[in-house]
């Protein structure tokens, strides 16, 4: 019989040391320290991934010659990955750059070890994301080099000449918003070190694709391409003057354009391609008002269309990618909604990878020895195949889920719920019954759809609200169209990507969603009233960074925006902040019956104003984060109010230059902490803003699209890594100048909750499996350290009596786990350590367990240590004693049983 053990989570005490702070959060602004702090003050958090593995969408793909099982991908917001064994399992190895999306990726066929990776995708969605310029790797991923082309933004295609691993050309498209000379081709021929632009036409046209001819790499060709985006939401981009196809024979140094036979008219994105065992044959995708493929027999000549079908070429400034096979100059592939064959060069189509609710591909690579190995981008990630296609690798392993906004419900343990791009609404709970977040845990959720907001209702945790609006059940499955919208006429309502659906924390029962109107329902949705006017601008007008063809492409009415962010004051139910994006915020006192215009004067039209967060301490407080990359302004932006909008001061000292803002929250705990989310990464504040500092610490770089707060847990939406979760973030809360001048420090703790771990109940899952770590198991304890310990550092856990339960010391020997002693692979044994007393914040997990006995002499065993069989602490308050350097410091420690033991 096998004792199942138990496990703590914490929670917030709503007393004590936790009382102290709220108390001292509703006393003046001048309470709020006005400096930063040392980073080793919360060192040890540490964020912690919990998923989807519900993989997010890929652009770039490649293999490494002469290496049949070696794969790579770039994803478009969670970097590059790597496989080995044919994508089995993945690997992140480029997190260590500041970069995160991915537009292509060349591996140096005659030196596979050496792999150049563009940075920002050029899919030109409407929430492209941009990168930095070129990188590179001589050790295969292990490492990597910035290379340059730092100005470049968006990357379509990376070629290595096939002898030459120092020859590489880029083809770069360029800025997505505005003209900009950065664009065109580029080549190197020392490896990235220096960059020539050999193929360049004006600011606002960029290059696409690249092909080397399969005999000769002096011979290049290229396909050029002008768009933009205006900064209001339309689906599609506007191609404008200057595409086509070009040619080089010299190595790139001179260029001839050769499209005779491609239409001109809405000339767009085109894909090319050379077939490997025919150098005259050329393919090309060709996005135009008569698109469709287009094959030259002439090495580019002239060009002849053979097939009009539109399931190979529609959306084509999305799509447009062709592959040639290896050994078959008539076998072709396309990528568009599914990814279609042919084997008649072009000329009839066979989709042979694709789902009804169409997945959208993008890039091939096929392995150049055995056609039969391929990789494949798509929406939902990258796939691998050995046998031509017949069967593929699984894209449910890959944690690059794009997440516009976070909401957590108030289930225990809580469920994290958000939009994931390109495949619908999930939900992961923040700890499994099992014994890690796997598959099994995580699931697609009835209402949110691929881009709205999820809200989660909070007096019914199993009712959930999303999108434009429906509300389902998430145990039944039952759904409701409850849209305020219902009825409505076509065009009568405008929409951006995602539009905001929020619940008031000052009343749950009310419900607040927006389009240019906002609306407000206190039945779930069965019955709304529109409380607000049109609230956005009247005339915008046109952006001077727009483009003849993007600015004809605008809607006819002038007004064009959205509300785009909803704020309730958590302190007064009818007081309500939105935010639109182009560029205004409005205020209301008295739930929508009137409204004032309390926009800050910086903020010009078509300033997205991304969030606005209420304060939980003062109802004339509030936060507003404003990102204008669409008007080739990539600055951060963040205004705050005290005055309920009179006036307005911009807090950016200490965000990254160059890097817009997504969101910004206040804690509800801690006056004037504050966390800001970054296009690449996460600060904190706590001084309400006047000054931010990296809250980084292990997370990768992504979008940092939203953040929430649920009790002493602190979690962030990525639009490329999925969810993340910092671990009750009490020191950040309890960080104070005294703590920072101690010279060691024992952090209050939350409340402890005992709860029975997860379990597998049988067989563990294989470590090969996608799996995401729960909570830790037991009462966390935090300290700082000053400086190194001179002597011994202990820890002691004291029972309601005041007697000795637990002691730890940095003088405990640890035996290293030796894998000849052990039945198992070794890595299923957690490696023991010790107290550390090493300068910085420390934190130690204690498992409500006494002190372990000795083990016996000779004892077989098996057990570590851990203390597993003794019975666990009972509820009640304990005390933890901390003794460095001769001095002790105490705190108490509540533990309480699990809320739903009846």
């Amino acid at each position: 019989m096998s004792i199942i053990p138990r496990v703590i989570l914490r929670v917030l005490a709503w007393a004590g040391i936790v009382g102290v702070i709220v108390g001292a959060g509703l006393m003046s602004h001048a309470v709020v320290a006005q400096q930063q702090y040392d980073p080793g003050l919360y060192s040890a958090l540490s964020w912690r991934m919990i998923g989807p593995f519900r993989a997010g969408r890929v652009n770039a793909v490649s293999g490494a010659p002469g290496q049949p099982n070696t794969f790579y991908f770039g994803s478009v917001g969670g970097g590059v990955w790597k496989s080995g064994n044919s994508g089995r399992t993945w690997t992140p190895v480029f997190d260590s750059q500041p970069a995160a999306s991915i537009g292509a990726i060349g591996v140096a066929p005659s030196k596979p070890d050496v792999v150049y990776v563009g940075t920002g995708e050029a899919d030109v969605r409407d929430s492209i994301a941009f990168g930095n310029g070129m990188y590179k790797s001589t050790d295969a991923g292990k490492t990597w080099a910035h290379i340059g082309l730092d100005d470049t933004r968006q990357i379509g295609r990376v070629i290595v000449d096939p002898k030459n691993p120092k020859i590489v050309f880029v083809a770069a498209l360029g800025h997505a918003y505005g003209p900009s000379p950065e664009r065109g081709v580029y080549r190197s021929r020392d490896g990235g070190a220096t960059w020539q632009k050999v193929l360049f036409k004006n600011d606002n046209v960029g290059a696409i694709d690249l092909a080397f001819d399969p005999v000769t790499s002096q011979t290049v060709y290229a396909t050029l391409w002008n768009v933009r985006r205006p900064p209001w939401f339309i689906y599609a981009p506007a191609n404008g003057p200057g595409a086509g196809i070009y040619k080089s024979i010299d190595g790139g140094t001179t260029w001839k354009e050769v499209d005779q036979g491609i239409p001109i008219e809405g000339l767009g994105h085109i894909g090319i391609a050379v077939a490997p065992t025919n150098r005259n044959r050329v393919y090309a995708i060709v996005d135009a008002k008569e698109g469709g493929l287009f094959v030259s027999n002439d090495a580019g000549a002239t060009w002849a269309k053979v097939s009009n079908d539109k399931r190979v070429w529609d959306r084509g400034w999305y799509f447009e990618k062709v592959t040639v096979d290896p050994k078959n100059a008539d076998m072709v592939y396309v990528m568009n909604t599914s990814m279609y064959r042919s084997t008649d060069a072009g000329k009839s189509w066979t989709a042979i990878k694709g789902a009804p609710g169409g997945d959208d591909y993008h890039q091939l690579w096929i392995y150049p020895d055995d056609p039969r190995r391929m990789i494949l981008a798509s929406d939902q990630g990258a796939i691998v195949t050995e046998d031509g296609a017949q069967t593929w690798s699984s894209w449910y392993n890959q944690p690059t889920a794009q997440i516009y906004h976070v909401a957590a419900d108030n289930r225990f343990p809580y469920w994290v719920t958000g939009a994931q791009q390109d495949s619908g609404a999930v939900g992961t709970p923040s700890r499994s019954r099992h014994a890690e977040i796997s598959v099994r845990d995580w699931e697609g959720l009835c209402s949110g759809g691929e881009s709205g907001y999820t809200a989660p209702d909070p007096l019914h945790p199993e009712i959930l609200f999303g999108g434009t609006v429906s509300r389902c059940n998430v145990v039944t499955g039952e759904t409701k169209n409850v849209s305020p919208e219902r009825g409505g006429a076509q065009g009568q309502f405008r929409h951006a990507w995602t539009q905001p659906l929020v619940f008031s924390q000052a009343d749950p029962h009310a419900l607040y969603f927006a389009n240019q109107f906002l609306y407000k329902t206190t039945n779930g949705g069965e019955s709304w009233t529109q409380i607000s006017q049109d609230l956005t601008r009247e005339d915008p007008g046109l952006p001077p960074n727009l483009n003849e063809a993007a600015a004809a492409d605008a809607p006819a009415e002038k007004r064009r925006g959205v509300i785009y962010t909803i704020a309730p004051s958590p302190l007064r139910a009818s007081m309500i902040w939105i935010g639109t994006d182009d560029g205004l915020i409005h205020l209301t006192n008295d739930d929508g019956k009137s409204w004032q215009n309390v926009t800050p004067p910086a903020m010009t039209s078509w300033s997205k104003v991304v969030m606005i967060d209420a304060s939980p301490f003062d109802i004339n407080e509030a936060y507003a984060g404003v990102e204008r990359h669409q008007l080739e302004d990539y600055a951060p932006h963040i205004y705050r109010t005290r005055d309920a909008g009179k006036t307005w001061t911009e807090i950016t000292n200490g965000l990254t230059a160059g890097v817009y803002v997504q969101t910004v929250k206040a804690d509800p705990e801690r006056r004037g902490l504050l966390f800001a989310g970054t296009e690449r990464a996460v600060f904190v504040s706590f001084d309400d803003g006047d000054h931010w500092q990296s809250l980084q610490l292990n997370l990768p770089p992504a979008s940092m699209r939203d953040l929430a707060v649920h009790k002493t847990d602190l979690i962030v939406a990525t639009r490329g890594r999925g969810f993340w979760v910092l671990d009750d973030i009490s020191p950040l809360r309890q960080i104070t100048d005294e703590v920072a001048q101690s010279n060691a420090y024992l952090f209050p703790p939350a409340d402890t909750i005992s709860i029975t771990p997860g379990s597998d109940n049988g067989t563990p899952q294989p470590r090969d499996e996608p799996l995401a770590e729960n909570p830790p198991n037991g009462a966390i304890i935090d300290y700082y350290l000053k400086s190194e310990a001179s002597g011994p550092v202990t820890l002691e856990i004291l029972d309601p009596a005041g007697e000795l339960l637990r002691r730890y010391s940095s003088d405990d020997k640890v035996t290293p786990v030796n894998p000849d002693s052990l039945s198992i692979p070794a890595f299923w044994v957690p490696a023991p350590k010790s107290l550390s007393g090493a300068a910085g914040m420390h934190r130690w997990v204690w498992d409500l367990r006494p002190t372990p006995p000795a083990p016996r002499t000779g004892g077989g065993g098996g057990g570590g240590g851990f203390g597993r069989g003794a019975a666990l602490a009972l509820p009640g308050r304990y005390t933890m004693k901390l003794t460095v350097g001769g001095q002790s410091y105490t705190q108490p420690l509540t533990l309480k049983m699990d809320p739903r033991v009846k």
